[in-house]
This record gives structure tokens, C-alpha cells and sequence, in this order.
């Protein structure tokens, strides 16, 4: 339990929670009572049911999907989740010298332009630099769903935190594990492996880099999330909805008999016209070697491909759909 240093109410937090957002004035502050000023939010423009009604249109056009899902299906439970997010806005600049690897080419084949006898690769001293902006978002929470983590937010449209706002759709607003100091570590370490990365696209081996980086404008948003389960048939199926943008974040879906029957047929024909080849390019009735090392390989990847569709036809697991 913890006490608001503004209005006096009493509210429960949970272990790991150190910046609190009071459920009954709004007023985000830390466990020791500061007030925190640079707290956001992205306002709902999807209510609860334009929310399941924009998750039903996107399920129903996913493949296998049962043409009367829409139809059928009973919403259970709904909630609207406010989670929150550290934006830090990161200006980078990094200079480098390195080794990147090139090649010369000799003795070209006459029957094929392109190709050579011999390679030989060496390093090459390059140098150059980096600059750039990194807007980082950093989930206040350790218990997060991974796809709700990395789900765009349009921090542009934020404004100014509304309890009042969270209240008229009962939104469950989190607290945050993470303190801005923190926060702001972690963003300058990521802008760095950012930053990193560019480098490496250009040099295989860094010998020798300058990096400077700045944390700039950091700020606490809450971004509302609809979490939802709907009943089809005998099973339940979760899904996770964008309040602000309508964004189908990720969605359990049955498939039909008809796809999971179709998948299992083509699986079938695939796999016989993939040994087909397989024992033709190994002349195992011999006949004479009919096709070369292509149909081997040809062969070889029919056959997987359809032993995958019967798996995913045969499976009984409903499909898991991320955008």
C-alpha cells in the first residue's frame, strides 16, 4: 500500500512499483512522494465496442479463419490496460576506423561471365561517422506482454495525463518498475547499440570509435491497450487492441476444417512430388539417373515444405497472428 503526498488516499502498489500514478487525483510521483511533472498520455479514440468490431473485421480477413467467426463469436471479458512507457529522445553522433573486408578477382571462367578461378580477400582500413536521432520507448513494466511492448506508439498525438479520461472507459492504469534515472541508462545504452550497428554495416572490424551521446527529453506515457477474450466454439482466444489507433497488436484465431483438410492434402501431394524427384535424381529404381543434383535438391525442398503444411493442417494449436 502506498499513500499519495496530494490528496491523502490510500492505493495498492505492487513489488517493483517506484513511480506511482494515484488511482483517485491522477498525480504521478515517486515512492518517497515527489511529484513527477513529465507524464503523458495518448488519448482513446477506439471504445470497447469499435475496438472488438475492428478486431472481428482484421480476424476475418486472416487465412483459415472460419467464415462465421465473426458471427459466432461471444466476447467474455475486456479491459483497458494503460501501460507505461519512458520516451527518451537520443542525439548520437559516433566517429569510427576500421577494417572492412574486400576481394580481388582473377582468372574469369570463358563460359561463365562473373565467375572466377580465385578469390583473395584482404582487410581495408575505412573510416567515417554516424550521426543520428534515436526515439527509444522503454515498457515502465517487467511483465509485458512482448508484442504490447514493441507496438508503435504515436507519441505526437500525446498530451498532457487525464485520470479523468482513464476513468470513463475503467482503465487500469500500471504503475511504472522503472525510475526516470533509469530509464535514461537504459536509453543511452541502447542509442549506443544503435549506434553500433550502423558501424558494423559498413566495417566487419572496429578498431577505434568516439561516441557522443545525448539523452535528451525524457517523459513517462501511459498508452491504453484493450486486452480482450473472445469464445468460438469450445475455445477462448485472446487479442490485444490498440485504444488510440485501432491497431490489432496481436490475435488468437481458430482455423477452419476446410484449411487445416486443404493444408493436409497439398502437404500430401507436395511431399510424393518431392520423393518423386528425390528418387529420380538418385536413380534408386534404375532406370538411369533421369534428373541431376538440381532435382535432388528440388526434390528435397518439396518434401519439407510439405511435411510443414501437414504439421500446420494437422496441428490442433489455434494460430497466433502478430502485424
Amino acid at each position: 500500500m502506498a499513500k499519495c503526498a496530494f490528496c491523502d488516499a490510500n492505493f495498492e502498489t505492487g513489488p517493483g512499483d517506484v513511480l506511482l500514478v494515484c488511482p483517485y487525483c491522477g498525480t504521478a510521483q515517486t515512492t518517497e512522494g515527489k511529484k513527477f511533472q513529465d507524464h503523458y498520455m495518448i488519448r482513446v479514440h477506439f471504445g470497447q465496442g469499435e475496438a472488438q468490431t475492428t478486431l472481428l473485421d482484421w480476424v476475418s480477413k486472416q487465412l483459415g479463419v472460419p467464415e462465421d467467426l465473426p458471427v459466432t463469436a461471444k466476447f467474455l471479458k475486456y479491459e483497458q490496460i494503460w501501460y507505461p512507457f519512458w520516451i527518451s529522445r537520443v542525439d548520437a553522433h559516433t566517429e569510427y576506423r576500421g577494417l572492412g573486408r574486400d576481394a580481388n578477382f582473377y582468372d574469369e571462367w570463358p563460359q561463365r561471365r562473373g565467375a572466377y578461378k580465385r578469390i583473395d580477400f584482404f582487410w581495408k582500413p575505412e573510416s567515417g561517422a554516424f550521426t543520428r536521432r534515436h526515439e527509444i520507448n522503454i515498457a515502465g513494466v517487467k511483465n509485458i506482454d512482448e508484442d504490447v511492448r514493441n507496438h508503435p506508439i504515436p507519441t505526437r498525438a500525446k498530451e498532457y495525463f487525464s485520470h479523468a479520461h482513464a476513468e470513463e472507459y475503467d482503465g487500469k492504469v500500471l504503475h511504472s518498475n522503472m525510475t526516470e534515472d533509469q530509464a535514461k541508462k537504459m536509453a543511452y545504452q541502447i542509442a549506443h547499440d544503435r549506434q553500433t550497428n550502423l558501424v558494423l554495416q559498413e566495417v566487419s572490424k572496429i578498431e577505434s570509435r568516439d561516441d557522443k551521446i545525448d539523452v535528451g527529453e525524457t517523459f513517462l506515457i501511459h498508452v491504453p491497450v484493450w486486452e480482450l477474450e473472445y469464445r468460438y466454439g469450445n475455445k477462448k482466444y485472446k487479442a490485444s487492441v490498440s485504444a488510440p489507433t485501432g491497431y490489432v497488436i496481436e490475435s488468437q484465431y481458430p482455423r477452419s476444417m476446410a484449411f487445416r483438410a486443404g493444408g493436409i492434402g497439398v502437404g500430401l501431394i507436395m511431399l510424393l512430388i518431392g520423393a518423386g524427384l528425390m528418387v529420380l535424381a538418385l536413380d534408386v529404381l534404375g532406370i538411369g539417373a533421369i534428373l541431376s543434383g538440381g532435382g535432388l535438391v528440388s526434390g528435397g525442398l518439396l518434401a519439407i515444405l510439405g511435411l510443414i503444411l501437414i504439421y500446420k493442417g494437422a496441428s490442433r494449436k489455434e494460430a497466433k497472428e502478430r502485424v
